[in-house]
């Protein structure tokens, strides 16, 4: 299967908006509004901590973390399991509603 391509997330923000606050497009596509959420949580469950010592206790590279909080890559399932259990805390939307969109 070959890798998809995608637009990276923060081009779905709305003009005169900011990522991941957004307001999102109304088109955005789900990924892009998921790695909004993501990125959110992220930043409010990091609470200061440097994106180095996130990533060394996820086992992720931090360039790719970096690529990731802005918003110009889509996380994969295993990053977000693995921020996950570095922050102890919950990234993943339950489902993204536009209640999680700004």
């Amino acid at each position: 299967m070959a890798a998809r391509k995608y637009a990276p997330p923060r081009t779905w923000v709305r003009e005169g908006g900011s990522w991941p606050a957004g307001p999102m497009a109304d088109d955005a596509p789900p990924y892009a509004t998921v790695t909004a959420v993501v990125v959110e949580r992220y930043l409010a469950a990091a609470q200061g901590r440097s994106l180095r010592s996130v990533a060394r206790a996820a086992g992720i590279d931090p360039t790719s973390l970096g690529r990731m909080l802005a918003g110009e890559t889509v996380p994969d399932v295993h990053t977000v399991a693995v921020l996950e259990q570095a922050l102890d805390a919950e990234l993943w939307p339950r489902y993204p509603d536009r209640s999680e969109r700004r």
